[in-house]
């Protein structure tokens, strides 16, 4: 998964800092290693050509492209794993990182599209609950996808009722991103709760990088349609961008042979969803905010039984002000945030013969300070010192239309408050080693403090191979799920319980010679006092440990611009601690295998194969495990996405392969995930 060459305007990584990255190059510190791939690794100043360049890129006027946007491919930077921009080999993470001009290419439209294509991710349905989308990490698989953490331009998503996004940001346009950035491991020493499995950082274009207006159209089967904007303008004092979608689909209506009481049917996963952002920025200001709108069916009611009319109501609304402000050897920034997470679902239950309208809403008020300091003997010091205000309201409950908020409420009104420091240390005390580490100190109002501890050892002993031994603590804090539910037979809350935390080891290795790129992990990680419900009891609790290890290879090859391929595997697994059983309903070996190619006539074409192997069924449930399976997808586009027409079609599930999602009820048959999807779509740049 690598482009090289991109020819989009890297200003929103590079430009801002030129200056001061022609200061690094002059004093031949190791912020150049640290920043990019080339540079001075320490010590005497070596002029190198990409610090020429820079020098040189630094003293030019301003414009769309520079020298410096040319040395350096977009993957091989990164700015999740430490908040600041790294190289990837230096970065003290396990790092995907997926371009724009990756999403353009492969015809990823959605989140979920472009997830699907990094090792040890992979897409399927909860165990349990037949519903929407989930997201399984490292053989790591739960219901709302609550052990990861998902970024939109540095603002957290995941809502404090559930602790997830997936019910509304599975499908997130991607016509606007520019960077998609996926840390596999654990994130929490940065970005305290919910970042235990990953922390995927969706970054979006802004008023400063904005080319051109577009607009698009799409069509695909199962009523498919949607449409898309992007405007605004890029003068010298103030810059505005704003983009707005929007997209129906009936949905695929695939066969359910058994629900949970025998019945046959087909699911009901309809949706229909609005997005929009807004980019604003004017000298040291900057404005973000976002408005998200989905109505969606469920693939199966809330008792696993053949769904009619499941209604899912979901918006989200956010905003965020930030300050920033630079210097030779430091940064500083300021910033503000405001969330509001609206839900109200109408549940369709046992079949029919009840609907369950549950709503609620959370407010979310963040601020946070912000400081790199580079100015000390090789070291650079990140310190944050944050607070979050979560309030949740308007809690009520309609059982068939009748109010029943007063005796039958599924949930309470609730306040949350979260004071947090983060304090990191960078440090080379060689020109080949760099240390990281980390802490990150919160206290929740409602379950107590929490400590998560990071620390990890780079040695570069070449300038083609970077090796990182790493260890992270990472927690989640219990949703209001899980701590306030009420009135329901399945799940009941507990105000006991406390946060569920892991611990994570990974060795991993980079080596890059020419036109290749091999990457390579093992990791280990343990979690602790999980939060679960043991059935045949509704009760929330803390119980067990699930220890979870494997080993990730991916090579990548660029041969020329627009020419490129990777090659994937996978392994892992898992197990319970106290009864030693293999994790159900994960697969423990993936493959994939992907491709990209320029032809004639500006077109471009991609295609992927992946294979994912057999899946375990949970101890005490007779049936066979699946089978494994295979699944291709192809996408071609032609035409230039930034001037003028262009046009794209994309297959998923080329040869309509049968491909199931195990549920765990022995008596009830496996989902079918999707059957073959087309998309076409034609756009304009003006």
């Amino acid at each position: 998964m690598r482009s090289i060459g991109s020819d989009m305007d890297m200003s929103l990584l590079w430009g801002s800092k030129q200056h001061q990255q022609a200061l690094a190059c002059s004093r031949g510190n190791r912020t150049m290693r640290k920043g990019f791939k080339h540079g001075n690794r320490g010590g005497a100043m070596v002029w190198k050509p990409g610090c020429l360049l820079i020098m040189l890129a630094a003293a030019a006027p301003a414009r769309a492209e520079t020298p410096v946007d040319l040395l350096f491919d977009e993957q091989d930077s990164v700015i999740t794993a430490t908040e600041s921009q790294r190289a990837l080999g230096q970065a003290p993470a396990i790092v995907t990182v997926i371009t724009e001009q990756q999403i353009r290419d492969m015809g990823a439209h959605t989140l979920i599209d472009a997830l699907e294509t990094v090792p040890g991710l992979g897409i399927s349905y909860p165990q349990d609950f037949g519903t929407s989308n989930t997201l399984t990490v490292r053989g790591l698989k739960t219901t709302e996808a609550e052990k990861t953490l998902l970024l939109i331009n540095g603002h957290r998503v995941n809502n404090p009722y559930s602790g997830s996004w997936n019910y509304l940001f599975d499908e997130f346009p991607l016509d606007d991103v520019r960077r998609i950035e996926i840390i596999r491991g654990p994130g929490s020493a940065l970005y305290g709760s919910n970042a235990m499995a990953a922390v995927i950082h969706v970054i979006t274009n802004t008023a400063d990088g904005l080319h051109s207006s577009r607009a698009s159209v799409s069509a695909g089967n199962n009523g498919l349609q949607r449409g898309h904007i992007t405007t605004g303008n890029n003068n010298a004092e103030q810059k505005v961008m704003l983009s707005l979608d929007a997209s129906s689909t009936h949905g695929s209506r695939l066969p359910v042979a058994r629900d949970a009481v025998g019945a046959s049917g087909t699911t009901n996963f309809w949706r229909r969803q609005q997005s929009g952002f807004l980019s604003y920025s004017s000298g040291n200001w900057s404005l973000f905010a976002m408005q998200a709108n989905k109505r969606r069916g469920s693939l199966l009611d809330g008792t696993n039984q053949i769904d009619h009319s499941t209604d899912i109501a979901i918006r989200q609304s956010v905003a965020a002000l930030t300050w920033k402000q630079e210097g030779d050897d430091w940064d500083a920034e300021l910033r503000t945030d405001a969330d509001l997470f609206n839900l109200d679902p109408n549940w369709q239950l046992y079949g029919g013969a009840l609907t369950v309208r549950s709503q609620v809403k959370d407010l979310t008020l963040t601020g946070r300070g912000l400081l790199h300091y580079r100015g000390w003997k090789k070291q650079e010091w990140t310190l944050s010192l944050g607070y979050d205000h979560i309030r949740q309201y308007g809690v009520r409950t309609y059982n068939n239309g009748v109010d029943v908020s007063a005796t039958l409420n599924h949930n309470r009104n609730a306040v949350r408050q979260v004071p947090a420091l983060v304090i990191q240390n960078e440090w080379s005390p060689v020109s080949q080693l760099t240390l990281t580490t980390g802490l990150r100190m919160e206290r929740y109002s409602d379950v107590g403090s929490h400590f998560s501890p990071r620390f990890a050892a780079i040695w570069s002993p070449s300038d083609m191979l970077d090796i990182k031994a790493m260890y992270g603590h990472a927690f989640r804090a219990p949703n209001f799920i899980e701590l306030y539910s009420s009135n329901n037979p399945s799940i009941v809350g507990n105000t006991a319980i406390r946060p569920e935390t892991v611990d994570t080891f990974e060795l991993g290795g980079s080596a890059h010679d020419g036109i290749w790129h091999l990457d390579s992990n093992i990791y280990y990680s343990r979690y602790n006092r999980q939060i679960a419900r043991i059935a045949p009891s509704p009760l929330t609790i803390n119980a067990g440990r699930t220890d979870l290890k494997g080993v990730e290879i991916e090579l990548r090859a660029d041969v020329q611009k627009g020419l490129y391929g990777s090659l994937f595997y996978t392994w892992q697994t898992g197990s319970n601690s106290s009864t030693g059983q293999k994790l159900p309903g994960v697969p423990n070996q993936m493959v994939r295998i992907s491709g990209d190619a320029p032809l004639p006539f500006d077109t471009h074409l991609h295609g992927d194969v992946q294979w994912t192997g057999s899946q375990q069924r949970a101890l005490g449930d007779p049936r066979p495990a699946l089978a494994p399976t295979w699944v291709a997808d192809l996408a071609m586009r032609t035409g230039n996405p930034v001037a003028g027409p262009s046009a794209s079609f994309s297959v998923k599930n080329l040869f309509n392969h049968k491909i199931y999602s195990p549920l765990a009820t022995p008596t009830m048959s496996d989902l079918p995930i999707y059957e073959r999807q087309f998309m076409l779509s034609l756009s304009y740049a003006y």
